[in-house]
């Protein structure tokens, strides 16, 4: 495959997928100028364009992903869900999110963690429950996702992974197992 048949592709796809006009014009810019860089042997600059086209659906990812933080339940109140790009440095790359939900003196907070070689490590303990039960925790299921569950007093986490790529954590302050089930299973993970 070419890299201007992939650069095409990768137009048409990324066209499809922004919902921002501009930042799909910026992608495309920067896709056609690391094609012209390559054709004119510039490999330095073609890669520096592709990273930066990179970059910007990386952007565009983090800012689609908080869709799928739930809204509030009944006499709960939300902060505004955030997202960031992690570096490598950082978590291994990828990105995450979080929003966090209050009731009086209660909270519950999801962490999204998406694309990350780091979640090799939690699907190895998915993947054996006997490492979950042996580490004290328990096993539950969240819409089909084996789980691992945690209490301690009024104080839950609760952990899944969805899709190999997405490993969610919740932790609830002063709650219910119930409440932090009904958001667990409120996340509208179809949207990953």
């Amino acid at each position: 495959m070419s890299i201007k048949t992939l650069a095409v592709g990768t137009v048409l796809i990324i066209a499809t997928l922004t919902s921002d006009k501009v930042g799909a014009d910026e992608i495309k810019e920067a896709i056609d100028s690391a094609l012209n860089h390559y054709q004119k042997g510039e490999y330095k600059d073609a890669i520096s364009q592709l990273q930066y086209a990179t970059s910007l659906l990386q952007q565009q990812k983090a800012d689609n992903i908080v869709n799928i933080f739930p809204e509030p339940l009944s006499g709960w109140q939300a902060d505004q869900a955030e997202s960031q790009i992690a570096g490598a440095m950082m978590m291994g790359g990828g990105i995450s999110a979080n929003r966090r939900y209050t009731k009086d003196n209660q909270s519950i907070e999801i962490e999204l963690m998406v694309d990350s070689p780091m979640l090799q490590t939690m699907l190895a303990m998915f993947n054996n429950p006997a490492m979950i039960t042996m580490s004290g925790k328990r096993l539950t299921k969240i819409n089909g996702n084996n789980a691992m569950y945690d209490q301690n007093g009024n104080n839950i986490e609760l952990i899944f992974v969805v899709n190999n790529n997405a490993l969610f954590t919740l932790r609830g302050r002063n709650t219910s197992k119930q409440d932090v089930e009904a958001y667990a299973k409120a996340i509208k993970i179809d949207q990953l």
